[in-house]
């Protein structure tokens, strides 16, 4: 199934719509689809990421988090997580909730972010998991931690705005590379998740059980305390 990119008139349109009924029944979405000459999945994908940015920015001007210095501004919005670039990228079916950050370090391999969106960090509430995903040399890699499997998550400040989300893990993650499934004829290929072996440098993300995140501080302190393991 071949996902396009939004485009900004579209986007503007969708805006409007969502201002106006930000959870539009399956006919109204695909009303909606057929006259911005959009897939209909792909308007509901948008709508429930839409419905999580509003709800996350909503949970991030309410909530106080406990020993958090209060930033000098209101914090920045969330909206490079959810634009269309980041979601063709990771391709996830389900809604998924994105954070910012500025690096993530295993043991000793260490992965910066980049405009080309080289790091993404997000979590999915349905899966109940955190996912690192690293786009290297054109190809597209991630790793999914279950809530279940963090012994312990932990966030401090490091400079003023900047703060660090570290998570200690009982065992490694899922690894995953991007691969294609055999398309049907006529059909464009379809990017799929395939599960594959330990891609870090020395297979640190397999022997290194301890991940630390670095980023804007509101809202790395909002995911650690969005992680909540069983029991």
């Amino acid at each position: 199934r071949k996902r396009s990119r939004v485009n900004p008139d579209q986007l503007i349109k969708l805006e409007e719509f969502f201002a106006a009924d930000n959870s539009p029944t399956s006919a109204r979405r695909k009303d909606i689809a057929q006259q911005l000459g959009m897939d209909e999945r792909q308007t509901q994908i948008w709508f429930q990421n839409r419905r999580a940015k509003a709800k996350l920015q909503l949970k991030l001007k309410t909530r106080t988090v406990e020993k958090l210095e209060p930033p000098p501004e209101s914090p920045p919005e969330l909206a490079s997580g959810f634009d269309a670039g980041v979601d063709e990228l990771i391709h996830e079916d389900e809604e998924v909730t994105v954070f910012p950050c500025t690096d993530l370090t295993i043991g000793t391999w260490r992965r910066i972010a980049s405009p080309h969106h080289d790091l993404i960090a997000y979590t999915c509430e349905s899966r109940r998991s955190l996912s690192w995903f690293i786009r290297s040399a054109g190809r597209s890699f991630k790793m999914d931690i279950f809530y279940d499997h963090i012994l312990e998550s932990r966030f401090a400040n490091i400079s003023p705005g900047i703060g660090s989300a570290t998570f200690l893990l009982d065992r490694p993650p899922m690894f995953y590379m991007e691969s294609f499934a055999e398309p049907n004829p006529g059909e464009e290929p379809v990017r799929v998740w395939q599960v594959c072996g330990d891609w870090t440098e020395g297979m640190q993300g397999t022997t290194h059980l301890r991940h630390c995140l670095v980023g804007p501080a509101y809202q790395l302190s909002a995911l650690v305390n969005s992680i909540t393991p069983s029991g």
